[in-house]
C-alpha cells in the first residue's frame, strides 16, 4: 500500500492507495472533543517523512482552552496489505471542560452506495444487522455501528464491498490495559470522565456513498444499549491534566475476499497474531474441573413420588443464584436452559463410566417423565413443567422466567426493572394466550433422550419407550417440514407453525425459518436406528436450506429463546453454532461436500463470536478480584454485543473439531482449545470459591463492558443495572450440562482431551 499526502483548506491529510486506485483517505485526521460537547476537526499542521512512513503533527485549541497536541506515526505494512498508525496525544494546557477526547476516521477509497457495503464488528455487526428484511438495522436503527473496546472481542471493524470483493478493516493493535468504574450519575449523564484505556471503532455508512471507518478514545458510541433500551449515546474523556500523555496504535489493512466470511476470517486470523491470542491456563485440570460440574448437578435432582404429583416428575432444578445455591422457581425445563434430558445424558454416561448406579437410575426417571407426559400422541412434546401447579406451562424462560410467575406489571418492574418489563409485557400478554413449543426445545430434548438410548443400549439396557418417543417426533418433523426444507420456529401442540407474534416468531421468511437449524441431528440419529430413509432426505433437505438462506450472507440468526428487549429471533453465536453442527452433521449423513464447505464457513464465523484478548475489569469487581480473563468466550447476541458473555460454546466444542478434521482446517483446532480452556473461567473450585454457594458453580454469562446499565432498582440481579466486572448471578442446568457434553463428544472422536495429540490428527488427515 502507498501512503501519500493530500492538502486542503483544513491541513493536510492522508491517502491510502494501491498502484490502481484509492484504499482510504482522511481529509481531517484529527477530531478533538471536550466534555462540554464542542468538537474541532482538522488535518495536520505539518508532516515529516520517517523512514518508509510519515509523521503527521497537529496542535488543536479547543474554545474552552484547551490544547491537545497530536502525532501520528504512518508506516506502510512491508507486505503491502495495509498501513500501521501510531497516535500519540499531549494535553498541553487544560482548560474549563473537565475531560478530552479524540478520533481518527478515513473514508473508504470506494464511494459505491452505502446500502451495497457489509459490515463485521465481532458479537455486534454482521452484514447490515437486518434479518427482518427492511433495509434498517433490526437493533439500534440508524447507519452508525460504533462500540467500545471492550464490546469487541476481536478490537477490529470491517466494512466488505461484494460487488468489488474487498474489504477494508481497522483495527487496535494492542489490548487495552486498564479502565476503571463508572459511577452511577456518570451512567445516568451519559457524560464519563474518568482513567481508561477504552477506546472505540466504528463504521458509518455515508448516505452519498462509501463507508467511513473510526477509531476513538477513550470510547464513543453514537447510539448503544449500554445505557438503556433508548439506545442513547455516550462518551468517555480523558481528565484535562496538563502534562497528561498516551497512545494508541491501529492497522488499516485492505482485504481481497471473495466473500464476506472470507473477509471475516482474514479479519480473525491476522488479530489472533497481532493481539497475541493464546489459551488461557485452566484453574485445575480439566478432569477435575468436569467433576465438581457434575457433582454439583446431582446436588439439584429432585423427584416426587405418586402422592405428591400422579406423574412422578424427576429433575436437576439447577436455576439459582450461585451466591446463595437456592433454586429459583418451580420449573422443570427439557431444552435450552434447563437441559433436564442433558443433564440426564451426562448422568447416564459417568453413571455407566463410573459404575454408579444412583446416577443411573435418576437420569431414567428425568427421561421416563419426558417421554410418557411430555409428549403428545403427534410427538409434539412440551418442554416447561411447574411442578407446583403441576401443569405444562409456555414460552418464559431463561431472563424472562419472572413472566412464568406474575402477570402484574408493577410487580414485574420491582423484580426486573422498569426497562426490561415495559419492552416486553405487551408481548408477554399475547403469549400468555398461546399453547406451543420451540422447535429448539423440543429438538434439544429428544436428541439426548435418543443419545441416552444409545448409551443404555451399548450397555445392554433396554429403552424401547424412548426410540418410540423419538420415532414419533421424527414423524412430527416429517410432517411439519415445509417444501423448501425448512421448519418454523414454533409450534403449537397441534403442528400448526406459530407466526404471532412476529416479535416472538419472526417478521420474514427468513426469521420464521430459523427452527430449521435444529433437526438435522435428531433426524440423524432417527436414520442411525432406524434405517429410515424418510429421515435422511428430510436432513438433506434442511442442510441445503441452512447454507441458502443463513450461510451464503452471514445472517445466522434464532439460537436463542429469550430476549431481554425489541425482538426474540436475533443475530446470535448460538444460531450460528446450531448451524455449523446440523452441517456437519449432514455432511456425515450424506457426504455432500456442499455441506462440509458451508460447515466450514459457519465455524469460521462462530469464531469471529469469540474474544481474542483479555479485557481489564475495574478494580474490586468481581471479575477484577477473580482475574477473570475474557480470551476464548463468546459473545451472546447483537442486542447487548460484546458486553455480554456466555458459554455456550462448550456445548459445541466437538462440533468444531469434527468440522476441523472434516474440512481439514487446523486452525479450528487452535479455536476449539481456546474455547474449551477460556470457558473453565469462573467456575468456583475449592480453594477458590468467587463468593458463591459451593464448587462446581459457573454462571451462564458475565459483563465484560455495559449493557442496560443506567440505574435501575431490581430485586433480580440477573436483569437491568449491572455494570461491567459483574456476573449475572444466575446458573442454570445448560451451563454444566453443556460442559460435560463438549468434553464427552471429544473423548467419543479422539478418546483423549490432549489437545496436542488432537492437533497432529486433525493436521495428519488434512496432509
Amino acid at each position: 500500500m502507498i501512503l501519500d499526502t493530500l492538502t486542503s483548506d483544513e491541513g493536510i491529510g492522508v491517502v491510502l492507495r494501491t498502484e490502481a486506485a484509492p484504499v482510504a483517505r482522511s481529509v481531517t485526521p484529527v477530531r478533538v472533543e471536550t466534555s462540554d460537547g464542542v468538537s474541532v476537526h482538522r488535518g495536520y499542521d505539518r508532516v515529516a517523512p520517517e523512514g518508509r512512513g510519515i509523521v503527521g503533527h497537529a496542535t488543536v485549541q479547543m474554545p474552552d482552552g484547551t490544547v491537545m497536541s497530536i502525532s501520528d506515526r504512518w508506516m506502510p505494512e512491508e507486505d503491502g496489505s495495509g498501513c500501521g498508525v501510531v497516535r500519540t496525544h499531549e494535553i498541553v494546557r487544560a482548560g474549563t471542560s473537565g475531560g478530552v477526547r479524540w478520533d481518527l476516521e478515513f473514508a473508504s477509497g470506494s464511494d459505491a452506495d452505502s446500502d451495497e457495503w457489509r459490515f463485521f464488528i465481532s458479537g455486534n455487526v454482521y452484514g447490515r444487522n437486518d434479518t427482518d428484511g427492511d433495509g434498517v438495522d433490526d437493533y439500534l436503527g440508524g447507519n452508525t455501528h460504533e462500540f467500545r473496546d471492550d464490546r469487541n472481542g476481536h478490537l477490529a471493524a470491517l466494512a466488505y464491498l461484494p460487488t468489488a470483493r474487498m474489504g477494508l478493516s481497522l483495527a487496535r493493535t494492542e489490548a487495552p490495559g486498564q479502565d476503571s468504574a463508572i459511577a452511577p450519575d456518570q451512567l445516568t449523564a451519559g457524560v464519563v470522565i474518568g482513567e481508561t484505556d477504552i477506546g472505540s471503532l466504528g463504521l458509518v455508512a455515508v448516505e452519498t456513498g462509501g463507508v467511513v471507518l473510526r477509531a476513538g478514545y477513550p470510547f464513543r458510541e453514537e447510539r448503544t444499549f449500554a445505557l438503556d433500551t433508548s439506545g442513547r449515546g455516550w462518551s468517555g474523556y480523558l481528565p484535562a491534566v496538563a502534562g497528561r500523555t498516551g497512545s494508541v496504535g491501529y492497522e488499516l489493512r485492505a482485504i481481497d475476499a471473495d466473500e464476506l466470511t472470507d473477509a471475516i476470517w482474514s479479519v480473525s486470523r491476522r488479530q489472533w497474531a497481532v493481539l497475541g491470542t493464546a489459551p488461557t491456563p485452566v484453574p485445575l485440570p480439566m478432569e477435575e474441573i468436569e467433576r465438581l460440574r457434575f457433582d454439583l448437578t446431582q446436588q439439584y435432582y429432585r423427584e416426587w413420588n405418586a402422592n405428591e404429583d400422579a406423574r412422578m416428575p424427576a429433575g436437576y432444578l439447577t436455576h439459582f443464584s450461585p451466591r446463595d445455591g437456592r433454586t429459583l422457581g418451580s420449573l422443570l425445563e427439557y431444552g435450552f436452559t434447563g437441559a433436564q434430558s442433558l443433564l440426564a445424558l451426562a448422568s447416564l454416561r459417568r453413571g455407566h463410566r463410573y459404575g454408579v448406579p444412583l446416577w443411573r437410575d435418576r437420569a431414567r426417571r428425568v427421561n421416563d417423565f419426558f417421554v410418557n407426559h411430555c409428549q403428545h400422541e403427534n410427538g409434539f412434546a412440551d418442554g416447561l413443567y411447574d411442578t407446583d401447579t403441576q401443569r405444562f406451562v409456555h414460552w418464559f424462560t431463561g431472563i424472562l422466567m419472572p413472566f412464568q410467575y406474575s402477570d402484574d406489571e408493577d410487580q414485574l418492574r420491582a423484580y426486573l426493572g422498569t426497562q426490561m418489563v415495559d419492552a416486553l409485557a405487551p408481548v408477554a400478554a399475547r403469549l400468555r394466550e398461546l399453547p406451543g413449543n420451540y422447535t429448539r426445545t423440543m429438538c434439544e430434548a429428544v436428541y439426548a433422550v435418543l443419545l441416552g438410548y444409545e448409551e443404555e443400549r451399548r450397555h445392554g439396557v433396554a429403552q424401547d419407550e424412548w426410540l418410540r418417543a423419538g420415532e414419533r417426533f421424527g414423524e412430527f418433523l416429517l410432517s411439519t417440514q415445509q417444501a423448501d426444507g425448512s421448519w418454523f420456529r414454533g409450534y403449537s401442540p397441534s403442528g400448526a407453525p406459530l407466526t404471532e407474534p412476529v416479535e416472538w416468531f419472526g417478521a420474514s421468511a427468513l426469521e420464521r425459518g430459523s427452527g430449521t437449524i435444529f433437526p438435522i441431528p435428531v433426524l440423524a440419529a432417527l436414520h442411525r436406528l432406524t434405517g429410515r430413509e424418510e429421515f435422511r432426505a428430510a436432513a438433506m433437505r434442511a442442510a441445503d436450506y441452512i447454507a441458502a438462506t443463513y450461510v451464503d450472507e452471514v445472517l445466522y440468526c434464532g439460537g436463542l429463546n429469550d430476549t431481554a428487549q425489541l425482538k426474540s429471533i436475533k443475530m446470535d453465536s448460538t444460531g450460528v453454532l446450531f448451524a455449523m453442527r446440523s452441517l456437519i452433521t449432514a455432511h456425515r449423513l450424506g457426504g455432500d461436500e456442499r455441506h462440509l464447505a458451508a460447515a466450514v464457513r459457519a465455524a469460521k464465523v462462530a469464531t469471529s463470536w469469540l474474544f481474542l484478548w483479555d479485557v481489564p475489569f475495574p478494580e474490586g469487581t468481581l471479575l477484577a478480584e477473580a482475574d477473570f480473563r475474557t480470551t476464548g468466550w463468546a459473545v451472546c447476541d447483537a442486542i447487548p454485543g460484546g458486553s455480554y458473555i456466555e458459554d455456550v460454546f462448550l456445548e459445541f466444542v466437538g462440533d468444531l473439531l469434527a468440522v476441523a478434521a472434516a474440512g481439514g482446517e487446523a486452525d479450528l483446532v487452535d479455536v476449539a482449545e481456546l474455547v474449551l480452556t477460556g470457558m473453565q473461567q469462573g467456575v468456583s473450585t475449592p480453594d477458590r470459591m468467587l463468593g458463591y454457594a459451593a464448587p462446581g458453580i459457573q454462571c451462564e454469562g458475565y459483563l465484560t463492558s455495559y449493557w442496560l446499565s443506567a440505574p435501575d432498582e431490581t430485586a433480580f440481579s440477573g436483569a437491568v443495572g449491572k455494570v461491567k466486572g459483574d456476573d449475572n448471578d444466575t446458573c442454570n442446568g445448560f451451563v454444566n450440562a453443556a460442559a460435560c457434553y463438549g468434553l464427552d463428544t471429544i473423548r467419543d472422536m479422539f478418546g483423549t482431551l490432549d489437545f496436542a495429540e488432537i492437533r497432529g490428527r486433525v493436521a495428519g488427515a488434512a496432509r
